[in-house]
Order: C-alpha cells, then sequence, then structure tokens
C-alpha cells in the first residue's frame, strides 16, 4: 500500500481500492481492480470463505461476515480469473493481515472503475445518494472526445516577436559565384564575422544585423503604423480647425449693413467650399494664413 498513489484509492471504513493493471500467468498487463479488506489476527486461509458474482461479493472468516456487499456495474468484472491471495501490511502503522481481491476487468468493458466500485458508495452517511448520471460515467469514449476537442493554443504574438521567413535577409549565398554552399563563421584572427564560399575561394563580410531579422522587422511595422497614427490625428485637428473658422467667421466692414439671411447663406456656402476642398488645399490655405507653422520631426 505504500506504492500506491494516494490520490488515487478509494478510502471505507472496512475496506479500500484502487484501479491499475496487473500481470496476468502469460505475462500480459491488464486492467484491474485491487481490493484490500483487514482481516482479524487469527485469519488463516483455510477460515476463509470468499463468494464472488458479478453482482456481490461475500468475504467470510470463521463464518462471521467481513464484507457482503453489491457492485454498482454488474457488467465489467470477470469473475473465472479473479482470485484473492493474503498479505500482511502496515496499516496505519500498525502489521495486519489483509486479504486482497485481485477482480479483473473484461476486455470487451468500455468502463474504467474509477468512480464507484460497490452500491454503497454512492450513499452519504444521511442517506442521500451522490449527484451522479450519464456524463459522469468514466469510459473510453468520453476519453477519446475528450482528447479531440483539446485545440493547441495559438502562437503569442508580442511586441517582439514576428512569424515570418526570414531566408531572404540572410544572404546566405556567395556574391562571387552564387553559390549558397557558404559558410559564416568568425576565425580567431578576424574582427568580424565573414561568408566563406566552400565553393570557390571567394570571402566577404557577413551581413550582421544588432537585432534579429524578426525582431527588426517588428520594429520597423510598429514604427510605420504609430508614424501613420500620428499623420492620421494631424489631419483631423487640421479639418476641425478649418470648420471652427468658416463658421466663427464676421464681417470685415461695420459701414455697411448686414443682412442676417444674406450673410447665413454667405457663411454656408464658406462651409460647404471648406468641406469640398481637399486636405493639401485646405493645409496650403491654412499655412497662407498663418494658422499653422510647421515643425520638423
Amino acid at each position: 500500500m505504500e506504492r500506491i498513489d494516494q490520490s488515487k484509492l478509494h478510502r471505507f471504513r472496512n475496506y479500500w481500492w484502487h484501479s491499475g493493471r496487473d500481470e496476468d500467468d502469460d505475462g500480459y498487463l491488464r486492467e484491474a481492480v485491487f481490493l484490500e479488506v483487514p482481516l482479524p489476527k487469527d485469519a488463516e486461509p483455510k477460515n476463509i470463505k470468499a463468494k464472488l458474482t458479478m453482482q456481490n461479493i461475500q468475504i467470510f472468516v470463521h463464518g462471521e461476515p467481513i464484507l457482503d456487499e453489491n457492485f454498482e456495474n454488474h457488467t465489467w468484472l470477470n469473475v473465472n480469473e479473479s482470485y484473492w491471495e493474503l498479505e500482511v501490511k502496515t496499516v496505519k502503522k500498525v502489521r495486519r493481515k489483509v486479504l486482497r481481491y485481485i477482480l479483473y476487468i473484461l476486455g470487451t468493458c468500455p468502463k474504467y472503475i474509477t468512480d464507484f466500485l460497490l452500491a454503497s458508495e454512492k450513499v452519504e452517511d444521511d442517506g442521500r445518494y451522490v449527484d451522479e448520471g450519464p456524463d459522469n460515467d468514466d469510459n473510453v469514449d468520453d476519453r477519446i472526445r475528450t482528447i479531440t476537442r483539446i485545440k493547441e493554443p495559438e502562437p503569442r504574438r508580442g511586441e517582439d516577436i514576428w512569424f515570418s521567413d526570414t531566408e531572404e535577409e540572410e544572404e546566405r549565398w556567395c556574391e562571387a559565384c552564387g553559390s549558397t554552399h557558404v559558410v559564416v563563421m568568425k576565425k580567431f584572427d578576424d574582427d568580424h564575422f565573414k561568408k566563406y564560399c566552400c565553393d570557390c575561394p571567394h570571402v566577404s563580410k557577413a551581413k550582421m544585423n544588432e537585432l534579429p531579422t524578426g525582431v527588426q522587422k517588428q520594429r520597423d511595422v510598429d514604427k510605420a503604423r504609430a508614424q501613420k497614427k500620428k499623420v492620421k490625428a494631424r489631419k483631423a485637428a487640421a479639418k476641425k480647425r478649418a470648420i471652427e473658422n468658416a463658421e466663427n467667421m464676421t464681417p470685415t466692414d461695420d459701414s455697411e449693413e448686414v443682412d442676417p439671411e444674406e450673410e447665413k447663406k454667405k457663411q454656408e456656402a464658406e462651409r460647404t467650399r471648406f468641406l469640398s476642398q481637399s486636405f493639401p488645399e485646405m493645409v496650403a490655405e491654412a499655412c497662407r494664413r498663418g494658422e499653422i507653422k510647421w515643425e520638423d520631426y
């Protein structure tokens, strides 16, 4: 019991069990359930009587019942090949005699015995039944379906990760003969990496970047995106200022009486003209009026 995975061991008041594999007489590993029942000190094989069927298991010592339970499932047990043996084990720091019953599982049974072995295990102390259903059955088909539903996570793409083919950037060819059979290395007397051609004596300086090709490409793309976003924001700000100037235009000659309807029509016409202008025309006109000053970035 010391070698059993304790997380897979099902302990109860007068017995414990776990599922696993056992080697039969022919040397093959077979699926089995190992049921262990503690016995009195004076128990001997001749005083033990065990009766096993596909529905029930009974163990008597000196004519007194030690275990009399019904199986939770009646379709998995191979009665003819199952057997029991008497062992001495340390149970809670005490040496005790233990009846170890090896219950073989039929090869045609698709279920794994991992949840309940005996029917009494499904009943709690207060008489309530443990919540169960067909979805809780542990069988081969459900395990296969679970495995097929597992999807490999997509590769993470951060700011410094670029998935691309970088063979073109490495320049793995000779400038003299065009051969791709080249070796990039740095000898002990070289100041930098050199590209040695294996088909001709040509030697040239290897192209070396401070950053890997993929990382450099990613930084270039991020820089271009930031610049594009900055230019787009400037265009929106210039267009907004042009529209505000068109709405806030006032007449320069105060001596003439201004007709409100005529002035409104002029403002609408001026606004329409500004909206119909292209962005370069609006920027050029704003520069002529001194509203925009160009700066070098």
